[in-house]
């Protein structure tokens, strides 16, 4: 029995090639489809599970707000008790004295709001931290001051002085602190030492502070009268700060500033 010469081998080696050549191509063109599938299917998978966390992100940030408020003792998605006309007229003439206001139905402090122009009077809005009342009333001489430094020393000298003259303090000895104090409830004047702000620069503070609120008053203060390099709060000016002064400074003086800086 004759062999097959390599010439005919290789001729049978080509036909049975050439016959399944269409099988290959055929499997190759289905695995691909097969792949575009599961990269589809993966694509549609990702975008429904992103929709769904912007979903649960939606229906988790009112109720993050309303927890923050509730604790900080405002409630923004409830519509706020109003007083009595009785009271109301108590408290515009509460408000319109020098010294602290309490609350004439529960006794506690008020949040007081921005000022704002409503008419020929410009008037704000407070909210009693107790028993959640609201009213709208005069703006006066009492305003809510931010005063942050690291000396306790200093901090209990400018409490003693403004709080005196009827005006709502609020202390802190970090200006991120401060930072989240301000953004929390808005203060009408900041107070911030540029030499012991904390764990954030005064600089820092106040571009923060006037990215996000631009109408921002923040009076900047320092102890000494000169410095190796810069003085700070030449530089404090250039962020913003609306006024400066060196520490120490009189009663008169300080409450003169914050009658030219409030709003």
């Amino acid at each position: 029995m004759e062999r097959p010469s390599a010439q005919r081998r290789l001729g049978e080696r080509r036909r049975l090639w050439e016959r399944r050549l269409p099988l290959s191509r055929r499997s190759d063109e289905d695995r691909r489809s097969r792949d575009r599938r599961i990269a589809a299917r993966q694509v549609l998978a990702e975008r429904r599970a992103a929709q769904d966390r912007r979903r649960a992100y939606r229906r988790a940030v009112p109720d993050r707000r309303t927890v923050s408020a509730r604790r900080h003792g405002r409630r923004r998605h409830e519509t706020a008790t109003p007083y009595t006309l009785e009271e109301i007229a108590e408290l515009r003439a509460r408000f319109a004295a020098p010294g602290p206001v309490r609350c004439p139905s529960c006794g506690s402090r008020f949040t007081l709001g921005p000022a704002r122009r409503r008419g020929a009077e410009i008037a704000r809005r407070v909210v009693c931290l107790g028993c959640g009342r609201a009213a709208i009333v005069p703006n006066s001489r009492s305003a809510r001051i931010l005063v942050i430094t690291r000396h306790d020393a200093l901090r209990d000298a400018l409490q003693t002085m403004l709080a005196g003259a009827g005006h709502e303090v609020v202390e802190t000895a970090d200006a991120w602190v401060g930072l989240l104090a301000y953004r929390t409830v808005p203060a009408d004047v900041v107070i911030i030492d540029v030499l012991a702000p904390g764990r954030m620069e005064a600089a820092e503070f106040l571009r923060q502070l006037r990215r996000t609120y631009p109408d921002a008053r923040v009076v900047t203060m320092a102890g000494r009268p000169s410095y190796q390099g810069v003085d700070p709060l030449a530089v404090t000016q250039a962020f913003g700060a609306v006024r400066t002064f060196r520490m120490p400074v009189s009663r008169d003086d300080l409450l003169r500033i914050i009658e030219e800086v409030r709003p």
